[in-house]
Parts: structure tokens; sequence; C-alpha cells
């Protein structure tokens, strides 16, 4: 056909970015910070680029499932979701302090006593970088790895009037 206006080269670049389009979302998630138990590294209402995952390392920002411990939490009880530092992997020794309602003796209500100073596999141990006001494994214990929808990959925006370092 000459003369003629080539519609395909168009309508095929468009649909292959809407699958790319579709394909990061199913991918990535957007979560926006809620509390202060992740200051100084991230701020109440800053906004979190999420690489959904379930492989996890020591070190790495996640979000994760919030458990359902109602009467202890002093964030944000609307939100499902929490974002907590990884400070174990399943084999990894028990960090000192992370778990002191299981170093007291009692009972952890995962069903995961008998750990042997090691976290059980499928489960990790989730710290707050601010310890005065995070709830996290030093209160709940492990974390169940399936939880995990992802670790954070960056900053997408910073809370107005948050104060870095």
């Amino acid at each position: 056909m000459t003369g003629g206006r080539d519609v395909w080269g168009p309508a095929v670049a468009l649909t292959v970015l809407t699958a790319c389009g579709a394909g990061a979302a199913r991918r990535l998630l957007v979560v926006t910070v809620r509390g202060t138990s992740m200051t100084p590294t991230h701020h109440h209402g800053d906004q979190l680029l999420v690489r959904r995952t379930r492989t996890v390392r020591r070190g790495q920002v996640v979000v994760v499932l919030r458990p359902r411990s109602p009467a202890i939490w002093r964030e944000d009880r609307h939100s499902p979701l929490i974002v907590k530092r990884v400070a174990a992997v399943p084999g990894d020794p028990v960090p000192p302090g992370s778990l002191p309602q299981l170093a007291e003796g009692h009972e952890d209500h995962g069903g995961h006593e008998g750990h042997e100073g090691r976290v059980p596999p499928g489960r990790v141990v989730l710290l707050g970088d601010n310890a005065a006001a995070s709830v996290d494994s030093r209160q709940l214990g492990f974390f169940p790895l399936g939880d995990v929808l992802g670790v954070v990959a960056r900053s997408l925006r910073q809370a107005e009037g948050a104060h870095r370092r």
C-alpha cells in the first residue's frame, strides 16, 4: 500500500508499552510510610517504590503484611502493611536482643519455640530502625517469610518537613 499511513508500527509499540506497564505494575508497588518506626531512614509520609519479591537479605528494608496483634500497635492501625529492616533470615543466628520474649521463656505465638538460637525455615527477624517507636520482632517474634511483599528499591518522594542527615 503506497501513500497510506502505516498504523501498525505505532499500534505495535503501544501494545508493547502497555504490556510492559502491566508487567511492571505486577512487580512494583508504591507504599506510603506510616509512623516513625523507620526513622531516620524513612519518615512518616515518605513514598517508597517496592519491588515485589520474597527473596530477602539481611539489611534490606522490606514491606510486610501487618500481623494481627492489635493490642500492641502504636503505629497506624488502619494500614495493612508495615515497613521494617531484615535483621536475620532463615538459618541465621538470632540477633541478640531481637527476640526478648523468646529469650525470657515466654510462649512464641508463632509456634516456633525450639528455634535453638537460629531463625527457623520460612521465618525472618524484622526490626524498625527506631526501636523506641517500633513494633517488630522484639515484641512479635519471627515474621513469616510468606508475609513479605517486597524489598524497598528506592524512595520516590520524601515527606515535607522531614529532616534528613
